[in-house]
C-alpha cells in the first residue's frame, strides 16, 4: 500500500506548483465547458496531459531555484490572467495556458532557468496556433473544396449528384456545407494532435511535414465523409438523424474518428518503429 507523508509534501516546493498547475488546467477546461467550445476543450485536455507527460518524465531533472523579482512578477502574471478570465472571451481562454505556464515556470525555477520548460511552454501555445490555423482554413474556401469532393465520391458511388457552388443536390434534397460542415474543426483537431506528437515521439523534420500533411488529409476526408452521410440523409428523409449528424454532438464524433484514424496511422508509422527500436532491458 503506498503511503503519503503529507508533512513532507508540505515543505516540497515542487508539490505545491504541481497542485496550482493542476487548478490552473481543470479552472481553464470548465471555462471552457462553460463556454461550450466543445473543440477547443478537446484541443486542451489533450494539450494539458502532454504538458503533464512532459513535466513527469523530466521531474527529477527540473531546477527549482527562483529568485524575487521571477516569484513577484510570476505572481502578479498569474493574478493578472486569472482576472482577465473572470469574463472570458475566446482571446482571453486562448492566452490562458501560455500565460498561466509561463507564470508558473518563473514561480518555480526563476526567468534563469525558464528555457528548461520550452517544450511545454511551446505546447502551450497550441491554441493560439489553432487560431492561426483556422484562419489558414477560412481563407481558403474549405466549404467549396469540401462540397466538390463530397459531389465526387458520391458520383463515385453512382448517385445522380449535381452542385451548384457549396450546395449538393440528390434526387430528393439538396445540402448546404458551410460553416461546421467544411470540415475546419475537424482538420484543426487533428492537426493539433499531429503538433502534441511531435514533443512525445522524436521525428525527423520530414516525417513532421508528412505527419502534418496526414493528419489535415485525415480530418478532411473524414469530413467529407460525414458531409455525404448527411446529403443522403436528407435524400432519404430522415431529418432527425440529419439533425444529429449536423449538430455538435455528430461533429465531434467525427471529429473523434478522424483523431482514432490518425492515431493509428502514428502507431504504425512511428510509435512501433520506435518501440523495436529501443534498446532492451535486461
Amino acid at each position: 500500500m503506498v503511503t503519503i507523508d503529507w508533512k513532507e509534501a508540505r515543505q516540497r516546493t515542487d508539490v505545491w506548483l504541481g497542485g496550482l498547475g493542476i487548478a490552473l488546467a481543470g479552472l481553464h477546461l470548465l471555462l471552457l465547458d462553460k463556454a461550450k467550445e466543445e473543440h477547443l476543450f478537446s484541443i486542451s485536455l489533450l494539450m494539458w496531459l502532454t504538458v503533464a507527460s512532459l513535466l513527469w518524465d523530466r521531474r527529477r531533472e527540473l531546477s527549482f531555484k527562483s529568485d524575487t523579482f521571477s516569484t513577484v512578477f510570476g505572481a502578479v502574471l498569474l493574478l493578472l490572467i486569472l482576472a482577465r478570465n473572470i469574463i472570458p472571451t475566446d482571446l482571453s481562454l486562448r492566452l490562458l495556458p501560455l500565460v498561466g505556464g509561463i507564470s508558473l515556470a518563473l514561480l518555480a525555477s526563476g526567468y534563469r532557468n525558464l528555457r528548461q520548460y520550452w517544450r511545454e511552454i511551446t505546447a502551450l501555445t497550441l491554441l493560439l496556433l489553432a487560431k492561426l490555423i483556422t484562419t489558414f482554413l477560412n481563407a481558403i474556401n474549405l466549404p467549396l473544396f469540401t462540397a466538390k469532393v463530397a459531389t465526387f465520391l458520391l458520383w463515385l458511388g453512382g448517385f445522380e449528384v449535381y452542385r451548384e457552388g457549396v450546395y449538393i443536390e440528390l434526387s430528393k434534397g439538396k445540402v448546404e456545407v458551410l460553416g461546421a460542415c467544411s470540415g475546419v474543426e475537424s482538420i484543426l483537431l487533428v492537426v493539433c494532435v499531429a503538433v502534441l506528437f511531435f514533443f512525445l515521439i522524436p521525428v525527423s523534420h520530414v516525417q513532421k511535414i508528412i505527419c502534418l500533411l496526414i493528419a489535415a488529409l485525415i480530418g478532411f476526408g473524414v469530413n467529407a465523409v460525414r458531409v455525404i452521410i448527411m446529403a443522403l440523409l436528407v435524400d432519404a428523409g430522415d431529418t432527425p438523424a440529419f439533425e444529429y449528424w449536423h449538430g455538435s454532438d455528430g461533429s465531434l464524433s467525427f471529429a473523434v474518428v478522424s483523431v482514432c484514424l490518425f492515431g493509428l496511422y502514428c502507431w504504425l508509422a512511428y510509435v512501433r518503429n520506435f518501440n523495436n527500436s529501443s534498446p532492451s532491458q535486461s
